[in-house]
């Protein structure tokens, strides 16, 4: 559900990124992330797993809040931004490769 997420993500910002400008896409990034720490805190009520996107989606809305009142240049903003999003993807396959991995545990080996 998470890697389904943050796909819905990356094609809704991308969108956004091509149609709004300035602190008008900032500020859309802001929601992008409440609705999404939104959903991964509604997760995290269930499991572990997704409260590390909840809490890193949380810093990201103050961080987009703070890039559209003070912020630094739009190229540091961009660069930290693609930064975050490759360690969320990073996160979100280790998980899945430990969660493989656990099912492949489970399951009676066969001769």
């Amino acid at each position: 559900m998470a890697a389904r997420l943050m796909a819905l993500n990356w094609g809704f910002s991308l969108q956004l990124w091509l149609v709004l400008d300035g602190a008008a896409l900032t500020l859309a990034f802001a929601v992008i992330d409440l609705l999404l720490a939104i959903a991964f805190f509604q997760m995290s009520r269930r499991r572990w797993f997704p409260a590390p996107l909840f809490f890193l989606h949380a810093i990201l809305v103050v961080y987009h809040l703070y890039t559209a009142l003070i912020g630094p240049g739009a190229y540091w903003a961009q660069v930290f931004l693609n930064r975050v999003f490759e360690l969320e993807i990073l996160y979100i396959a280790a998980c899945a490769v430990y969660r493989i991995m656990l099912m492949r545990n489970r399951q009676p080996h066969q001769s």
